[in-house]
């Protein structure tokens, strides 16, 4: 097999477009139209499990076990996993390597460090975007997928590995999810696949509330966090083992929170709610998570004090609004939040390239850049990060 992998800036994917009359019969055609797609993703992830010395009847168990737990949990999501590997031509537990490759990889005692999220809350108008980072050598493994409504279930659009019903992107009533790794002491393979909570919330959440009463349901087994984006607000959920806790920004109104002094959140690969941080791990000896957060933190602080001074008032040193603004702020957008996420050489890399000549296994890039607008139903993906020029940015309209 290849060494090489295409850089991610210069891929142009696939649109998984599906319109049909129930579940069953979308899952049918996503497993035939991406037929070749799924096999590749499954080839790349048995090679990958076995390069983090998974052995194969440890990824088999650990697949049947998610695929067990998700009957229980949601049973028209594996009705139509079913019919995705029916369509595919494999079996529905092979399709499982794919959809559960986060639990799974709990097997193994570390994985690439993965993504940087930055979302600001501001009652009607809150944003999102994510640098979604992963091997590069998966750069050609993910496409824009359109999920059209069936009975009971939204449209919604984002991206998608091959065979994933659902992961990074915004439903038609305007509910949004982004996604970041994290490990912990208490991580297990075997529970609902994160993936497929992200599909569910995608499928059938309508408000902020009902996002995060899917999330709260879900019998988890690994870590990770899940950032909820509406309109109305920005939450993250972050998952360690089956336990689960809600980060959500501060803002003028004294809302309860933790990070930015107008509204911002951020995320990276480590956790950050107090009560989760006993047992909790860095992905990998060389993590950049922490350094990523710091970056991304200070970045936040300028960007708070020169939108102070562009309305008048003075530029505060946490870098927050000072009672003195004449001026109400103009509102924060994905342009904005863009800006936050685009790193250069010599800064903390939110913008991910594998360092030439990486090995396989430790290079990671930035595949997709994504920024999420609710209100205005709107989701630009674009292949690379910020810093490639988002050239190939797709903008999809609900």
């Amino acid at each position: 097999m290849s060494t090489e992998f295409v850089p991610a800036a210069e891929v142009r994917p696939v649109t998984f477009a599906v319109h049909a009359s129930d579940h069953i019969e979308r899952g049918h055609r996503r497993g035939e139209e991406l037929r070749t797609g799924i096999a590749s993703t499954l080839v790349a992830y048995r090679r990958y499990f076995s390069h983090l010395s998974i052995t194969e009847a440890a990824v088999a168990s650990a697949a049947v076990s998610s695929w067990r737990q998700l009957q229980d949990w949601w049973p028209t999501g594996a009705e139509e996993v079913e019919a995705v590997a029916a369509g595919a031509s494999i079996a529905v537990t092979e399709l499982m390597e794919i959809i559960a490759r986060t639990e799974i990889m709990t097997l193994a005692a570390a994985a690439p460090t993965e993504c940087s999220t930055v979302s600001h809350t501001s009652p009607g108008a809150s944003v999102a975007a994510q640098n979604w980072d992963w091997a590069a050598d998966f750069s050609t493994l993910w496409h824009f997928n359109d999920v059209g409504s069936v009975p009971g279930q939204h449209r919604h659009v984002g991206i998608a590995e091959f065979g994933m019903l659902g992961k990074i992107g915004l439903n038609e009533a305007g509910v949004g999810v982004l996604l970041n790794i994290l490990k912990h002491a208490g991580d297990e393979a075997g529970g609902v696949p994160i993936h497929m909570i992200l599909a569910r919330v995608l499928a059938e959440a309508d408000t902020l509330t009902e996002a995060l009463e899917i999330i709260d349901s879900a019998p988890t087994s690994s870590s990770s966090v899940i950032t909820v984006i509406t309109a109305e607000a920005a939450v993250q959920v972050e998952i360690a083992g089956e336990l689960k806790r809600e980060r959500r920004a501060r803002s003028a109104r004294g809302a309860d929170g933790a990070t930015g002094a107008s509204g911002f959140l951020l995320h990276t690969n480590h956790f950050l709610h107090p009560d989760l941080l006993d047992g909790a791990l860095e992905l990998r000896p060389d993590s950049t998570s922490q350094e990523r957060y710091r970056h991304l933190a200070e970045a936040v602080v300028r960007f708070e004090a020169e939108r102070a001074l562009a309305r008048g008032g003075e530029a505060p040193a946490g870098g927050a609004a000072s009672s003195g603004d004449v001026a109400e702020p103009a509102p924060v957008t994905v342009g904005d939040l863009t800006k936050l996420l685009t790193t250069g050489p010599g800064e903390a890399p939110v913008c991910c390239t594998p360092a030439p000549g990486a090995a396989y296994g430790n290079r990671s890039a930035t595949l997709v850049s994504v920024r999420i607008d609710p209100a205005r139903k709107q989701i630009d993906l674009a292949p690379g990060s910020p810093a490639d020029g988002l050239h190939g940015n797709r903008r999809f309209q609900l």
